[in-house]
């Protein structure tokens, strides 16, 4: 496949073009004969197509949390279970569901 990396902003022209590139994560490329890009600015984003209207790594960053954004999401979630709420103590519908949240 064919990357393009652009500068997030106005539409503008790809800055770089990988050929023959055979993944990609949110901070490089790889391409088949093994070259690796990267670590790409945190102003670049990857696209498949030459108008640069895709935004690979961001897509990638969605669908494959940090683990760091994993744990906070998991304490979220046991705060509410625990808690009957979030960490601040007001109510949610997931702890309604479980009898918590606020009282009447």
């Amino acid at each position: 496949m064919t990357l393009y990396v652009y500068k997030t902003g106005p539409p503008g022209a790809p800055v770089l073009v990988l050929e023959n590139a055979a993944s990609y994560a949110a901070d490089r490329a790889v391409t088949e004969d093994g070259t690796v890009y990267g670590p790409f600015a945190a102003d670049c984003e990857l696209s498949s197509k030459p108008d640069c209207s895709e935004t690979l790594r961001a897509d990638w960053r969605r669908a494959n949390p940090s683990q760091e954004a994993r744990m906070e999401e998991l304490e979220s979630l046991v705060a509410e279970l625990l808690f009957g709420g979030s960490p601040t103590g007001s109510g949610s519908p997931t702890a309604s569901a479980l009898g918590g949240g606020e009282e009447a």
